[in-house]
């Protein structure tokens, strides 16, 4: 072998070993980029948004290199558990923040209290969406959006009923729903039950679990919002037939003049042409205002070494500071200060649902939430089709889903060896 032959075949099996690895460690070609692996469920419109974020960051710092995948929220949460207890979870990625306690409860998200120390400040968090990523005193994860439920409404189906603004109270929302129904129209209708229903709980003061701890689903509160949403059907004659399907879909075709969803929902209206829609909050229903709310929030796996974990850290940071791009996509940031500014106000739906901020209330911070939103939903479907009283059908939601909480207690309760 002659000594040209020998170095080819050295910087032969460098380069290959460089490839392997994701790197260039040979000599002068040692790549500087730490690699950031970032997963989200944003399949939607959302994506492209975030994904212009993620190009500009990696514009901006040159020395990181973030990559995006996106996976369908029905697989997003099984993947993200799997890959994270088998040590090959993403570097950073997206968690609501009632799903929190399953995945901190199975250790695949790392104590986030340094980013808060040094780059992002707590104080221009609400106190309430805070207190949502703490666990035993840490913080896990920093809030980058909060989706409450709002209303949307079609502006020429209201006017065309000589309505000229967004209902406020009850008697203005059922006046509206009356006048907005034709033959061939609906004023409101019914999206994703459960959600819809939910919404109306901090209104009632209703609440999901006990002082005592236990689930306390049929309290005198959520009961008297559930007969309110039964009687939109049985008393009222409001809303479709529940067969009907209307909901989210009739709202797009111009069927329907208004519904209570999302905020997230906006992004799907900013594909549409011709559409004249506006934002509002939920009418105040009950004794005072208030909806149901969650957050994106943005994790780290753990284990990171220091230099990657820096290269997180910088990440999400950039992407809370300039969350009022987030915004545009059809969310509302979860920092104040972006919200306070001139060029938030001025997106009318996203401005309209944080003006709820302040009223609402999240989900429960239970592990068995997945099986308490199946309790809920059939509990809803049995009031719309008259199958049931409010009080019986969210007593059988209670029942079933404390079975499901003690279940979960008695399969991951402590073992205490002596």
């Amino acid at each position: 072998m002659t000594a040209r032959t020998g170095i080819g075949l050295l910087l032969g099996l460098c380069l290959g070993l460089s490839v392997v690895r994701g790197d260039f460690s040979c000599g002068t070609l040692a790549s500087k980029k730490t690699p950031i692996t970032f997963w989200n469920g944003f399949t939607g419109p959302d994506g492209r948004v975030m994904l212009e974020m993620i190009r500009d960051f990696n514009r901006e710092n040159p020395d990181v290199e973030v990559t995006m995948q996106r996976i369908p929220w029905a697989l997003y949460y099984n993947k993200v558990m799997v890959s994270g207890l088998d040590g090959r979870g993403p570097d950073v990625f997206v968690i609501h923040a009632s799903a929190l306690t399953r995945m901190q409860r199975a250790g695949v998200l790392a104590p986030m209290d340094s980013l808060f120390e040094s780059a992002i400040p707590a104080d221009d968090f609400d106190p309430y969406v805070v207190e949502q990523t703490k666990f035993e005193g840490k913080r896990y994860c920093v809030p980058l959006d909060i989706h409450p439920q709002g209303m949307f409404l079609n502006k020429d189906m209201l006017r065309a009923a000589g309505l000229s603004a967004a209902p406020k109270n009850r008697e203005e929302f059922l006046r509206a729903a009356k006048v907005m129904k034709s033959s061939e129209t609906f004023g409101f209708a019914l999206t994703a039950w459960q959600n819809n229903f939910m919404s109306l709980l901090p209104q009632f003061d209703g609440h999901y679990m006990g002082a005592d701890g236990k689930v306390d689903l049929d309290c005198p509160g959520n009961v008297e919002a559930l007969e309110f949403l039964g009687s939109l059907k049985s008393k009222y004659d409001l809303i479709p037939p529940p067969d009907n399907q209307l909901g989210w879909v009739g709202y797009r075709q111009k069927k329907v003049g208004m519904v209570w969803d999302g905020i997230y929902m906006l992004g799907d209206l900013l594909r549409l042409e011709g559409m004249n829609y506006a934002g509002a909050p939920i009418p105040v229903i009950g004794k005072h205002a208030g909806t149901l709310a969650d957050s994106h929030t943005l994790c780290f796996r753990p284990g990171m070494g220091a230099t990657q974990r820096e290269a997180s850290e910088r990440f999400v940071k950039y992407l809370s500071a300039n969350s009022l791009r987030w915004a545009g996509a059809g969310q509302v940031p979860a920092r104040r200060s972006v919200r306070e500014t001139p060029e938030f106000k001025k997106m009318q739906v996203q401005a309209a649902f944080a003006e709820q901020i302040p009223t609402m209330m999240y989900f429960p911070r239970i592990p068995v939430l997945f099986e308490m939103g199946i309790e809920v939903n059939l509990a809803v479907e049995k009031v719309i089709r008259g199958r049931a009283t409010a009080k019986e059908a969210l007593k059988i939601a209670d029942e079933n889903t404390q079975m499901a909480m003690d279940r979960d207690a008695e399969q991951h309760k402590k073992v205490v060896t002596p």
